[in-house]
């Protein structure tokens, strides 16, 4: 409980080091800590001081790094304080600042504080704190710590005589004159002040900041943010989102709005989502927004005064933030747009005006503003504000206020409830021609129905049409063909022309080329070597038996082109046994190592029987081995895969150059004159053809290391 003192007694303890409070400690705590509901709020209230004492700039520094024991700093550059304006004003609770005799009227009508318990707010924040203050060339420096006074003790200014050393001491050596308060284990740790926009945006709030000549600066330090930088509070308000507003301020608002909006999320139609509606502002003349009243004074007196609401009230076209056509538009803690903001003399008076008078009407949600009603807190009149300044008692000005913003917002109210009735008919109207659009449709499918018959001759029209571009189309394509025939003219020629046994012959023919050249090549060979080397008998023997393969070949082909040898002829033979007795009985005397090393690994247990035609089949291994031999093999194994269950497969398996990068498709190897070495590109067609007449598969795959295989299949009967 506060001790019963006079003023004078107080008064009296002060000296040159200590200046008392008018207060016991137990009426200052209970003031200083019940008066704030959070940590911004109480800040404000500190830095509206500051714009009392005629600042130009008000700086607010915020250590956070550890929450629980922050720093805050407040800097301003106003007229300071003298040891005389702190012992007769600044521990004197309850002062009006307002009836100070050295301040000028138009001074007392911009002052904000009236009650005289603002600088409790600091009370509310910490229990140890410094003042800082320059006037007319003095410097004083004051502490105040409250952590060990009782609740009888009278607080007390303690001089400071070493040098205070600020966080921004450059801001504070610089100003001649002002303020600075520095408030120590401030603990932050329930407040929301976590980011420096959202302290922005309360200085924002808490002040009419457009109309202040003064410039409030916030800096805040967290662990992630070590090294911050002071920034410009600004109002931020997404006017570019109101669809209607009333505007009577002198820096008219109402021109931030657009000229237009479409309600894009109102329909699923483009037609009418994207349709632009003129915006609609509201003529201050419509309202009775001004004018004089009596009011009651303190006395009980009738004393005439003169009010004027001037603000601006705006609705909003939508309020999801995904919709919002303004990117300042952020719908959270920070950014609340359904606040209807009551200011007095530039400060904070009522934070939602809808708490005061509620609306029953959901538009309440779109409403947002800032509006002054001055004669709130007039001189002459009984101070309605509660202590917090954050709200106002029961009072014929509250019902005022009321009477005048309610015809406004009820305005409002109807504009945006007529677009949205607008934009509903018109979904309507559309959705109605949708409707009637579908029946005329069907009407007229109806109709044609009807009308088939008399259609014919059109339908016959277009089918003549149709056989018409038919025709052209196959005519396009016949030319088409006859380009492609023109491109593989030899090849095409000889596949017309020749007859079964024609191919025959051509089979035959491929096969003497290819023997003919080993001939020449062991002739020319001999042709050097046989007088001088060993090895010009061998030559010979090999040049010999080539060109009894010739021979032999050769049968088929005489008189006129008939086979008239039966060496062809179909027959059963073990196909193991067939092409091991021929490998190792007639290609090993045609071809030594310095050719290829031909390794036959067949088992000739492996027994398969198969229905061949003994020298095409011959013929179809010459061609393999020639290829291998062409591509720079130096060996070729084959071998016998009896082990799937399905086929019987022979491999040819070379270590030559494998298969050109050219050939994209393997497949078209075995095509008509496709070739990768000098030959004629006819062995692989013909083996190709010859595999496909006794049922069996011929396939070609490259090896991992090097070279290609050569894969014969043929099918396993069923038992």
């Amino acid at each position: 409980m506060a001790v019963n003192i006079d003023k004078k007694e107080v008064g009296n303890r002060n000296t040159d080091n200590a200046i008392y409070f008018n207060f016991s400690y137990a009426a200052l705590k209970l003031l200083g800590k019940n008066l704030y509901n959070n940590a911004a709020n109480a800040i404000s209230e500190l830095v509206a001081n500051g714009l009392d004492a005629k600042a130009k700039n008000v700086y607010v520094y915020i250590d956070m790094s550890d929450k629980e024991h922050s720093i805050i700093e407040i800097i301003d550059d106003g007229i300071g304080m003298s040891y005389e304006d702190l012992a007769r004003k600044y521990v004197w609770i309850g002062r009006n600042k307002r009836n100070d005799e050295d301040l000028l009227e138009d001074d007392k009508k911009n002052i904000m504080g009236r009650k005289g318990i603002g600088k409790l707010a600091a009370l509310y924040l910490s229990n140890n704190y410094y003042i800082l203050t320059k006037k007319d060339k003095e410097i004083n420096q004051w502490e105040i710590n409250l952590s060990s006074y009782v609740d009888s003790d009278f607080p007390k200014l303690d001089r400071v005589s070493k040098k205070i050393t600020l966080v921004n001491n450059s801001i504070w050596d610089n100003n001649k004159h002002g303020t600075a308060i520095i408030l120590n284990n401030v603990d932050l740790r329930r407040n929301g002040i976590k980011r420096i926009e959202a302290l922005k945006r309360v200085f924002a709030d808490f002040y009419l900041i457009d109309e202040l000549s003064s410039n409030i600066y916030v800096a805040v330090k967290t662990k992630e943010s070590q090294n911050p930088h002071f920034e410009k509070v600004e109002k931020s308000v997404a006017f570019k989102n109101f669809y209607a507003m009333y505007d009577n301020t002198n820096n008219c608002q109402c021109k931030k709005m657009q000229e237009s909006i479409a309600f894009s999320w109102a329909s699923k139609y483009p037609q009418i989502a994207n349709k632009q509606r003129d915006t609609v502002l509201l003529k201050k003349q419509d309202f009775q927004y001004k004018g004089r009243k009596k009011f009651k004074n303190e006395k009980g007196e009738l004393i005439e005064k003169e009010y004027a609401l001037i603000g601006w009230i705006g609705i909003h076209a939508t309020i999801e933030s995904k919709n919002a056509l303004d990117d300042k538009f952020i719908r959270n803690a920070v950014y609340q747009p359904n606040k209807l903001r009551i200011y007095v003399r530039n400060k904070l008076a009522v934070s939602d005006f809808f708490e005061m008078h509620s609306s029953t009407q959901t538009m309440s949600n779109y409403v947002e503003g800032d509006i002054s009603f001055d004669i709130l807190d007039d001189d002459d009149l009984p101070d309605i504000a509660t202590s917090s300044r954050q709200d106002f008692l029961a009072d014929e000005r509250i019902e005022l206020m009321i009477s005048i913003v309610e015809p406004i917002i009820n305005t409002l109210f109807k504009v945006r409830n007529e677009i949205g009735q607008k934009i509903r008919n018109e979904n309507e109207k559309y959705e109605e021609d949708l409707i009637k659009q579908e029946q005329e449709q069907r009407k007229k499918e109806e109709e044609e129905r009807k009308k088939a018959e008399e259609l014919a001759a059109v339908a016959e029209k277009k089918q003549k049409e149709a056989e018409k571009n038919k025709k052209e189309a196959e005519e396009k394509q016949r030319k088409a063909e006859e380009k492609a025939e023109k491109e593989r003219q030899r090849s095409q020629y000889i596949l017309n022309v020749s007859s079964v046994e024609d191919k025959n012959i051509m089979n035959s023919i491929h096969s003497i080329y290819n023997m003919s050249n080993r001939v020449k090549e062991n002739l020319d060979d001999l042709n050097e070597v046989v007088c001088s080397s060993k090895n010009g008998m061998k030559k010979l023997q090999k040049a010999v038996m080539s060109n009894q393969r010739i021979l032999s070949v050769s049968k088929i082909i005489s008189k006129a082109g008939r086979v008239v040898d039966n060496n062809d002829a179909t027959k059963k033979v073990e196909l193991s046994l067939f092409v091991k007795e021929y490998v190792n009985d007639v290609l090993s005397c045609i071809y030594d190592k310095n050719d290829i090393d031909i390794q036959c690994e067949i088992d000739t247990n492996c027994k398969y029987e198969k229905k061949i035609k003994p020298l095409s089949f011959i013929m179809m291994i010459d061609n393999i081995v020639g290829n291998a031999i062409k591509a720079n093999a130096t060996n070729l194994k084959i071998i016998v895969d009896n082990k799937l269950q399905e086929y019987y497969v022979i491999k040819f398996i070379d270590n030559g150059d494998g298969i050109d990068k050219s050939i994209d498709d393997i497949d078209s190897l075995f095509e008509f004159g496709v070739t990768t070495t000098n030959g004629s590109g006819l062995g692989l067609f013909y083996a190709k053809k010859y595999m496909r007449d006794i049922k069996g598969e011929i396939n070609i795959q490259p090896n991992e290391c090097a070279g290609i295989s050569v894969i014969l299949k043929f099918k396993k009967q069923k038992n």
